[in-house]
């Protein structure tokens, strides 16, 4: 093999993974996707997932222990927004990829040379 092959720093595999751990989830997806539509209290978050409360709590938890999200208190409610909206983007990037996986195409036969961005 001709070329140097060079690897991804470690911290930025730790944060992938990390990442990857709180997409891991199809409700917290959910969440995130309805939260970069719009600041939602829970009991919008409920209605609109039709889930428990207490499941859409934990989530929510969990969310904003990976800070992706805060609260706010308005007048009784809580409502929550997202922090970081750059999520979507990668959230939107890993559902692409699902339409395509879902749509059957074809991936063999065919080579990618494009890699991960590493570090130098």
């Amino acid at each position: 093999m001709s070329e140097t092959l060079k690897l991804i720093h470690q911290a930025k595999i730790d944060e992938a993974a990390r990442i990857a751990k709180v997409l891991a989830n199809p409700t917290r997806i959910q969440i995130l996707n309805l939260l970069g539509q719009s600041r939602l209290n829970v009991s919008e978050l409920i209605q609109a997932l039709g889930s428990e409360q207490s499941t859409v709590s934990h989530q929510l938890q969990k969310l904003r222990a990976y800070e992706l999200i805060s609260q706010e208190r308005i007048g009784k409610s809580i409502y929550y927004q997202l922090d970081d909206p750059h999520i979507i983007d990668t959230l939107n990037q890993l559902l692409a990829h699902v339409d395509h996986v879902l749509l059957g195409e074809d991936h063999s036969g065919r080579h990618v040379s494009k890699s991960i961005d590493v570090d130098e």
